[in-house]
């Protein structure tokens, strides 16, 4: 069976915090339990051939003025690093609305997630598979547009690969388990678009996670960047079992 590893590592690391509990009124879908099974990745530019939907229609969030993260609603950028921490990985992101398309680990497959309601869909030459779980790629947008309340406070001024940054602590809570803290370094060349953000797990302050966006380019995206195949198989919603193997007659003994 093909496992869904990168998904499940996002889960796993993630569920002593309480990740699947309730995000703004909606319920976030618990984890995934290992041995789910899922698409295998592709290589970077290929695309299914199976009949393919367009993402659904966007909606305008909540107003949250608050939020520094909502404004950013079309973009595309170089992603360097995850909310794990030590996570130095790259991959190409592309926002649309409410429509995050992220490549998959080592730049294998993609995945899209819906913003508003964390379906994904996951493709690979394999095909198509959607599960009811944002994608490791997704946050920190994935925390815009749901009226959390956010604290912000400025820390200062700096610069982050040439970009003129305005720096400041953002904390977000308000229907999640706990409390959000990012430090964000706004650069001012491109109207205050986070190029690198420190996330800190909770209040307990652990390691910090390091993200960093390169080759931000701001604007609508190219609808087709955000298709999936209508046929993606659906995985059990956490808590399901997976329907049990028909049991194999045993076999015969061997003749004397």
């Amino acid at each position: 069976m093909i496992r869904w590893i990168m998904v499940l590592v996002f889960a796993i690391s993630l569920a002593a915090q309480g990740w699947g509990q309730s995000l703004a009124g909606q319920g976030l879908p618990g984890q995934n339990t290992p041995g789910q099974a899922a698409p295998a990745e592709v290589s970077k530019g290929q695309t299914p051939t199976a009949p393919t939907v367009a993402a659904k229609p966007d909606a305008p969030p909540p107003a949250n003025p608050e939020d520094p993260l909502e404004q950013f609603r079309n973009f595309s950028a170089l992603m360097v690093g995850t909310v794990l921490p030590h996570d130095e990985r790259e991959g190409h992101i592309y926002r649309s609305g409410n429509q995050l398309r992220m490549e998959g680990m080592e730049n294998r497959g993609y995945f899209i997630t819906d913003l508003t309601t964390f379906d994904t869909y996951g493709l690979s030459i394999m095909g198509c598979a959607s599960m009811k779980e944002p994608y490791l790629r997704s946050f920190p947008f994935m925390l815009s547009g749901h009226n959390h309340k956010v604290v912000r406070v400025p820390a200062g001024k700096d610069t982050v690969d040439g970009h003129p940054c305005q720096v400041e602590e953002a904390t977000y809570t308000g229907g999640l388990a706990q409390p959000w803290r990012l430090r964000l370094w706004e650069a001012q060349d491109l109207h205050g678009f986070p190029v690198r953000i420190e996330v800190q797990h909770g209040p307990n302050n652990g390691v910090p996670a390091v993200i960093q966006y390169k080759d931000v380019v701001l604007g609508p995206q190219d609808p087709t960047l955000f298709i999936f195949p209508k046929d993606c198989a659906e995985l059990p919603e956490p808590g399901e079992k997976e329907p049990a193997e028909s049991p194999k007659p045993p076999l015969a003994p061997p003749a004397h």
